[in-house]
């Protein structure tokens, strides 16, 4: 097997993706589920005050030349990667590969700005052997911070038909140079407050698949509340989210493949994780068995190799895919059951800190009674948990923790803007509480614990150890 992109295929065939096939460019994607995001920059591997780079400073065209692809790929392939996206520069002038046409436009030298190494030629060498699709990162704004690049390019904001058509060269130069090497561009810092629109996303589209018509392109349109679709121009959603959260209705958004990219660590390009291996394999699972794309940014050192308690993490993300089996609800039916939550103040807006233990965020929704969901910060608070299909609600049951509120209501939305309260409970006491009413479309619900709203009352701040909803 492949890793995760034979693993893709397999849950393909059997049924397992939601929508109909509406770019089949995107096919190959689709299929291949999972894949690894990669920061390889000058101000990481070459800065000998990160932990990326060892220690070691040099010229970047010198660091380029001692990464060691063979060995990357190694990793890729053991940690099961659908594809690879890496990076080709980021705001600074330094480019992985060399380019005429960047130097032509900017007036630097071989070398000085563009490495002599083809990284990207390499790198799909090495990863094509072991049935890896390359893709690339690009930006949207060129090389704002250096003077000499950015003068030339006329980087500015809002940024010029005449910076895009640059720009856009310099990504169509290395199009044709490598056709159907790269599988596909995700494009960062495309934003439409920087003046972003259909006729400029029209002719940076242009450059980017210039050599390949099938190459699949996404633009960064920020980081939003869920993953959203942006330009008729890109085949896939960008996705940047600071959590993997979100989760697919189906496979496409507005004709986009859904795709979501967020990092492992504690921040991007960051060691170690703040997800269990069971979580992010389980969140990833049910993300490819919608239909959905997932990409995980993991640390990158100076020589190749990656950070280790990263590569364990997705050895386990590949294994549960491997797997291949969709866990039953807890009870049979529930509705709620391993589904996305949020902390929230009572009135939904703004969320809280967990003040239960680590929470993906499932607790409450996990079929456990030993596990549980607690805010902090807020005595009253408001426990939600996103469907993710909407359906026809007819019950609702909470069990608490050791925190019960004495006053709370149940609300239901379609859109997750407007509620509609369908029970509400004053006086209580503690036990498990139900109500079945009349169905009501729903696709989120709110348990909002009013009262007690304060120390020295009945009952104390609400945990809530299971939340269940029924047709």
């Amino acid at each position: 097997m492949r890793g995760l992109l034979l693993i893709g295929v397999m849950m393909a065939s059997l049924g397992m993706a939601k929508g109909d096939p509406m770019n089949p460019n995107t096919d190959w994607f689709q299929k291949a589920g999972c894949g690894v995001f990669v920061h390889y920059l000058n101000g990481l591997q070459n800065d000998k005050t990160q932990i990326h780079s060892f220690g070691r400073e040099t010229s970047w065209d010198q660091c380029v030349r001692e990464f060691d692809t063979e060995r990357f790929a190694q990793t890729m392939q053991d940690v099961g990667a659908g594809y690879v996206i890496f990076t080709i520069m980021q705001v600074s002038r330094f480019m992985i590969a060399p380019n005429a046409t960047y130097d032509r436009i900017t007036g630097y030298k071989p070398g000085e700005a563009c490495a002599t190494r083809d990284l990207i030629e390499d790198l799909y060498q090495s990863l094509h052997k072991r049935h890896i699709p390359l893709m690339l990162y690009y930006t949207g704004d060129g090389p704002r911070a250096d003077a000499k690049a950015a003068a030339a390019f006329d980087c500015s904001e809002p940024v010029t038909v005449d910076f895009v058509r640059k720009w856009a060269s310099v990504a169509a130069e290395y199009g044709k140079r490598y056709g159907d090497k790269i599988a596909g561009y995700w494009v960062d810092g495309c934003y439409s407050w920087i003046g972003y629109d259909d006729e400029r996303f029209a002719i940076f589209a242009d450059g980017l698949k210039a050599g390949n018509p099938k190459r699949i392109v996404a633009f960064n349109r920020g980081v939003d509340p869920l993953v959203m679709s942006y330009t008729k121009r890109e085949d896939f959603t960008c996705g940047e989210q600071n959590a993997f959260y979100d989760m697919p209705v189906g496979r496409f958004l507005d004709g986009e493949q859904w795709h979501i990219l967020s990092y492992l660590g504690s921040g991007w390009a960051q060691p170690g994780s703040k997800y269990s291996k069971a979580d992010l394999g389980d969140y990833v699972f049910e993300v490819n068995r919608r239909g959905g794309i997932v990409s995980i940014d993991a640390m990158l050192y100076r020589d190749g190799s990656l950070d280790r308690s990263q590569v364990e993490m997705l050895k386990a993300v590949r294994e549960e895919l491997r797997a291949g089996v969709a866990r039953p609800p807890i009870p049979p039916g529930n509705l709620a059951f391993r589904k996305q939550s949020k902390l929230l103040s009572l009135d939904g807006s703004h969320e809280l800190t967990v003040n239960s233990g680590s929470q993906f965020p499932r607790l409450g929704v996990d079929g456990r009674l030993d596990t549980f969901a607690l805010a902090g910060g807020e005595w009253a608070w408001t426990y939600e948990v996103d469907l993710i299909d909407t359906a026809p609600v007819r019950r609702v049951k909470i069990t608490f923790a050791q925190g019960y509120p004495t006053e709370f209501e149940i609300r239901v939305s379609t859109d997750g803007k407007t509620w509609k309260t369908v029970a509400a409970q004053s006086d209580w006491d503690g036990k498990p509480f139900e109500a079945t009413f009349e169905p009501v479309e729903a696709r989120y619900v709110r348990v909002c614990s009013i009262k007690p709203d304060g120390p020295g009352q009945k009952g104390s701040q609400m945990s809530v150890a299971e939340l269940e909803v029924y047709k």
